[in-house]
């Protein structure tokens, strides 16, 4: 069976009560006198652009943080001291919590803390194509924002509940109300930014391009899902490289996974099925790409992965690669 998020949040069981583990210049709010992008980019992705290069913060989300434990036998939930301390030795910046509630974040923010990771981005998802559930999903999602933002957060890494083949009224519904939460959390200092798997990409890909295209980039940004553009478009390094080109000064966020032959690595490296120096080389060669965004790793193992190494040497391993991929 081949893993993703969705599955493992349903099945996996990270956590049992508590966070989921699983044309004209425009300057930009609070930037340097001078400092202007295209008005014609969101800025929703460069609410946070910082012009002077900084060095790279690598982070990790809660899929990958609880599938390489799980393997271990090691239930992250119950575990959090000792699984947190071993990302800060790992050399991460901090953690990528899944959230559905507010009070999910409470133990693992305090299990942060204690490491001093920062909880710069949380995962969360809604049903916003359904008019029966919609104002409700939104309330949601942004009272979890609020407890976040207590944290330091700035990031919502937001996947649509799945539907394969949504109609166009229900990707119509769905866009409305992903502007309407966007713009909320704008408000707040926060940012959305949409992820995906495979059924957004499915059928030419037209609920990925449609929350895309026909939301307001001050509102709604893009989490590039490396990994999920390379399989969900039949194993396409080539789709990973247009999504990058089409949506580069979109990009808010980027999750970073490798495979080799299709399976999952057991660590990231920058080149095997995806060359990851090159959709780095794409997004940087738009002028609108905010070269510091923020970086998180989702590598994770499936059938097929190699296990030869314990979590803590496959997260220091790959943050050292992002990192040299980024400063090389």
């Amino acid at each position: 069976m081949r893993q993703n998020r969705r599955n493992f949040l349903k099945s996996a069981a990270a956590v049992t009560g508590s966070a989921m583990f699983m044309t004209n210049p425009t300057a930009l709010p609070g930037t340097p006198a001078g400092n202007t992008v295209p008005q014609a980019v969101g800025q929703a992705a460069y609410l946070y652009m910082k012009y002077e290069r900084k060095p790279v913060e690598v982070f990790i989300n809660s899929y990958t943080v609880g599938t390489f434990y799980a393997r271990e036998g090691i239930d992250v939930n119950q575990n959090l001291d000792q699984c947190f301390a071993e990302l800060k030795a790992a050399g991460l910046a901090g953690f990528e919590a899944s959230a559905g509630q507010p009070g999910e974040l409470d133990r693992v923010i305090d299990a942060m803390a204690k490491q001093d990771l920062k909880l710069r981005s949380i995962y969360a998802g809604a049903n916003l194509h359904d008019a029966g559930t919609d104002a409700a999903e939104i309330k949601r999602v942004i009272a979890v924002a609020e407890r976040a933002k207590s944290a330091g957060t700035k990031f919502v890494v937001f996947n649509p509940a799945a539907k394969g083949g949504k109609s166009d009224a229900e990707l119509i519904r769905q866009n409305k109300n992903l502007d309407l939460l966007g713009a909320a959390l704008r408000e707040m200092g926060m940012n959305l930014s949409m992820h995906y798997h495979t059924s957004e990409l499915e059928f030419a890909a037209r609920e990925f391009h449609s929350f895309m295209c026909d939301t307001d980039p001050a509102n709604v940004s893009l989490c590039m899902e490396v990994h999920w553009s390379y399989r969900a478009s039949g194993n396409s390094a080539v789709s990973v490289y247009n999504h990058a080109k089409l949506y580069a000064d979109r990009v808010s966020t980027m999750h970073l996974r490798q495979s080799q032959g299709g399976t999952w690595t057991e660590t990231f490296v920058a080149k095997a099925d995806i060359d990851c120096e090159k959709v780095l080389a794409i997004l940087q060669a738009n002028k609108g790409f905010d070269s510091n965004c923020h970086i998180v790793l989702e590598q994770a193992p499936e059938n097929g992965t190699p296990k030869t190494l314990k979590p803590l040497e496959i997260f220091k391993q790959s943050a050292e690669a992002v990192k040299k991929m980024y400063e090389g």
